[in-house]
């Protein structure tokens, strides 16, 4: 079998000889590392597909951008960054499918056409691990009720606690994650 060229190389044959071929190679490469990056945030087979074809597209767009990291980092980066903000938008329209979702940004302009923010990825990233590393209970109520909307009296219950513990719960969490990353 011959070597399988590296992400440099298939990189720089799509941003140099516009090689397709040599991008859709990266896509089958990471296509399983993005999916499932997808798959955690959005808890839906659809949706993370969409993601994961709305991350490729980005990738695809800003290949310029990329500066050398591990691409399969940068992959997942740009598929969480858009996984949050369409989950923020189904958090703030009450839940609408994903399929009827406007992919559009604050601006107005389409998601996987906004520029690639690494600090803001980097932040986002370090949030996740903070929240990943939580002890129990503290990951479940954060992730209930930010990632799931879960009513706080619906995490009380679930967790056998009173409702105020929950909410006091959440105040300490919410402050030990804010001095864990500033």
């Amino acid at each position: 079998m011959p070597n399988q060229p590296t992400d440099i190389e298939l990189i720089r044959r799509v941003l140099h000889e516009d090689d397709a071929k040599a991008f859709a190679v990266l896509m089958h490469r990471y296509e399983a590392e993005v999916y499932s990056t997808a798959l955690r945030l959005m808890k839906d087979e659809e949706n993370a597909a969409e993601v994961t074809q709305l991350a490729f597209i980005q990738a695809y767009k800003q290949l310029s951008s990329w500066r050398g990291q591990s691409f399969g980092a940068w992959l997942t980066i740009i598929a969480n960054h858009i996984a949050l903000r369409l989950l923020e938008k189904e958090k703030r329209r009450g839940h609408v499918p994903l399929d009827n979702l406007p992919l559009t940004g604050e601006d107005g302009r389409d998601i996987e056409d906004e520029p690639y923010n690494e600090e803001r990825e980097q932040q986002l990233q370090r949030l996740e691990q903070a929240v990943n590393n939580l002890p129990e209970p503290a990951k479940t109520i954060v992730q209930e009720h930010y990632y799931h909307d879960i009513p706080l009296q619906n995490i009380a219950r679930q967790l056998n606690m009173t409702e105020n513990n929950v909410k006091v719960r959440l105040f300490r969490i919410r402050e030990k994650l804010k001095r864990q990353l500033s």
